[in-house]
């Protein structure tokens, strides 16, 4: 029985990190344009020579944008708007040149004066493409100043596999006798709707360094089409202030602290399953311009509640004590990729001293933005390939089994997300993934093939 209410505990652990992950999947950042050595080298001549050439010909507002545009494609914003500031100075009816150092002055985060130029630029009357971009700045700065933020993302769809019961084994061996299980407790393929969901509120503390008060709501829920004792319902809130740092450490540019309050609520089989409170703490930094540092560490109490079908859920009150650190770097030779790499611990205090373990993860995921070559879609494309390991070492012997060893599962999850754009804010998506589970205990061995398919909104 205790082999039985352990698959109940796996079928949750595999299943919740959809409900966690999926906004990193589905959604990417935006990305600057990336240079490779060669060309950023090439385009830093070119710079210099452009502005030898405005020391002598100042007047020459056609050299000064040129100087501008490389400047601004290699990053320099601050002498890009010396250059066209310098040109207003000329000539100060240029709607063009308010335009872009509106957009400059948007990157870098002086919204004040981006709206300044955006609005003189609005003045000029300028055609119907230009004013159209011109009020998507002056949104999103009107959004990013308001004290108060509200985004999130909806995500539903179907899902296919072909051990949705995550099952290994048929039977039992023990020394003197070989028990068949059940039916419903061997390999089975089956399919499930799914929806999940995420929402941030955010709330500007008003400080030098903007400062926030974060609260967040993940919310998943899933039926199954024949195993209907799957489904999973999860709703979870976060609640912390985030610290933001400039340039605290020499080659850091940014950081945050954010700690924070935890407390869920998860459903199993259309029955309570456990409840959770917990502490967390999450570091970022971004650091050599480029590389994006991330780290959490999360303290959670469990108190599981039994049902009929699973008498024994109890035995894994306990507490879960979890680090995540990752590190995501740009691909600069390919432009618009990057690559993540992550590290995670996990250690389960359970009662039940055979449901105790401490887990390691190590994981890689490549992500590509790119062109439509079907150009059927008006925005680029997103791959991502991920490849993780893990390995999860148990305290005791699984009673079930009939095995004298203490546990020990190894997992290989190899998976493919591609994400087609329908609008900016709404996207189909498909993901294929592989799971390989090995296990001295042959009950918990399993290969598990899945398919997912849905739709991504994101407000």
């Amino acid at each position: 029985m205790a082999g039985f209410v352990g698959h109940f505990m796996r079928r949750f652990r595999d299943l919740l990190p959809l409900a966690l992950v999926l906004a990193g999947l589905v959604g990417g950042p935006a990305y600057a344009q990336d240079l490779s050595p060669a060309e950023r080298a090439e385009l830093q001549a070119k710079k210099d020579q452009l502005f030898q050439r405005s020391l002598r010909v100042p007047g020459n507002l056609d050299i000064a944008f040129a100087y501008a545009d490389a400047a601004a494609k290699l990053g320099d914003n601050e002498a890009a708007v010396s250059a066209l500031e310098r040109m207003l100075l000329f000539n100060p009816n240029l709607p063009r040149v308010q335009l872009e150092l509106g957009a400059l002055y948007f990157r870098m985060g002086s919204y004040d004066s981006a709206r300044t130029y955006f609005e003189r630029a609005a003045a000029a009357n300028p055609p119907a493409d230009v004013m159209e971009r011109i009020r998507t700045y002056l949104a999103e700065i009107a959004r990013r100043n308001a004290p108060q933020r509200f985004s999130g993302y909806a995500f539903f769809g179907a899902q296919y596999q072909t051990d949705a019961n995550i099952a290994g084994s048929s039977s039992i061996a023990f020394p003197s006798v070989v028990i068949n299980l059940l039916p419903q407790f061997t390999k089975r393929s089956d399919y499930n709707f799914f929806g999940a969901g995420s929402v941030l509120y955010s709330y500007d503390l008003g400080t030098q360094s903007a400062d926030t008060l974060e609260v967040g709501g993940t919310g998943y829920a899933n039926h199954y089409g024949v195993i209907e004792r799957l489904n999973l319902g999860l709703v979870e809130a976060t609640a912390g202030p985030r610290f933001n740092f400039r340039e605290p450490l020499p080659g850091v540019s940014s950081a945050s602290l954010k700690p924070y309050v935890i407390g869920n609520e998860v459903t199993l089989g259309n029955h309570q399953y456990f409840d959770t409170w917990g502490l967390g703490g999450e570091a970022t930094a971004l650091a050599w311009e480029d590389l994006r540092f991330k780290s959490t560490f999360e303290f959670r109490d469990k108190t599981f509640t039994n049902a009929p079908d699973r008498p024994l859920s109890t035995g894994f009150n306990g507490s879960d004590k979890l680090v995540t650190v990752s590190l995501n770097k740009p691909i600069t030779f390919v432009p618009d990729s990057d690559l993540t790499l992550e590290f995670d611990y996990l250690n389960q205090d359970t009662l039940a001293p055979f449901y105790t373990n401490d887990a390691y993860a190590g994981a890689v995921a490549y992500h590509i933005r790119y062109d439509d070559p079907t150009l059927l879609f008006r925005h680029p494309l997103e791959t991502n390939f991920s490849l993780s390991r893990s390995w999860a070492y148990y305290a005791a012997p699984d009673p079930c089994c009939g095995v004298a060893s203490n546990r020990f599962d190894r997992r290989w999850r190899f998976g493919i997300t591609q994400t087609f754009p329908v609008t900016g804010d709404v996207s189909v998506v498909l993901q294929l993934q592989r799971d390989i589970v090995s296990s001295n205990e042959p009950i918990y061995h399993y290969t598990n093939n899945s398919v997912l398919l849905g739709a991504q909104v994101r407000f």
